[in-house]
């Protein structure tokens, strides 16, 4: 597979979802500046993801769980949602806690959504940097634009929750936790739902739920600042 390829799968998408997310925010819009900079976090945060899961065989978790998907084993689905759902989430979410809460432009709760988002979309994007190179044809473009879709669909729901908190003044902590855990479930059982043919229709049905979701908080949210 030419390079050319890989990288047109990396940057199309992200450019398009990107491109997507200003357009849905464009009535008081987000910095340019402040969405590479989420972006670049997402990179950074897939990166050090990848890193965090070479450590899991130290502790007797597998790293790959190749072999759990073959047998869409029970052992599976609490992999799913103990160690890929959570440890996904967890690590999209810290670099909005510890830096982008702080941004000044950070004055609406539809910029939890926003920025969760875009974090995500770089992580989504590192992801396709590994895998990319494995595929080929349809299915090879089809993970280039799902991966992204689904990473930010289930960022934005603690980014809500958290967005939402942090403008009304209400608790970080208890909007975090309720926010993390209910992403970590959904993207778990998405996860786990994607290893059968069967299954997918799903999974596919529980991601068309959340954007629906966040379409509807979206436009609500756009429809006040007119």
């Amino acid at each position: 597979m030419t390079v050319w390829i890989i990288l047109s799968g990396i940057i199309a998408p992200a450019v398009f979802w990107s491109g997507y997310l200003y357009y849905k925010d464009r009535f008081q819009p987000e910095p340019i500046r402040n969405l590479g900079i989420t972006y670049i976090l997402g990179l950074l945060a897939a990166y050090a993801c990848m890193k965090f899961y070479g450590l899991l065989p130290l502790v007797g978790i597998p790293d790959d769980p190749s072999a759990l998907m073959e047998t869409h084993s029970l052992e599976y689905f609490f992999y799913s949602l103990g160690v890929i759902g959570l440890v996904e989430e967890l690590f999209i979410f810290l670099p909005f806690l510890f830096i982008i809460l702080r941004l000044k432009a950070f004055d609406e709760t539809i910029d939890g959504i926003v920025y969760a988002s875009s974090i995500a979309l770089g992580f989504a994007s590192f992801e396709n940097i590994y895998y990319l190179k494995y595929l080929e044809g349809f299915e090879l473009f089809g993970r280039a634009f799902a991966s992204p879709l689904t990473h930010t669909i289930f960022s934005s729901i603690w980014g809500y929750t958290v967005g939402k908190a942090r403008i009304h003044g209400k608790s970080l902590f208890k909007a975090s936790l309720i926010g993390l855990s209910i992403a970590a479930l959904v993207h778990g059982v998405f996860d786990f739902l994607t290893i059968s043919p069967t299954l997918r229709i799903a999974a596919s049905l529980i991601v068309l739920i959340i954007w629906i979701w966040r379409i509807r908080v979206m436009e609500r949210s756009s429809r006040e600042k007119k």
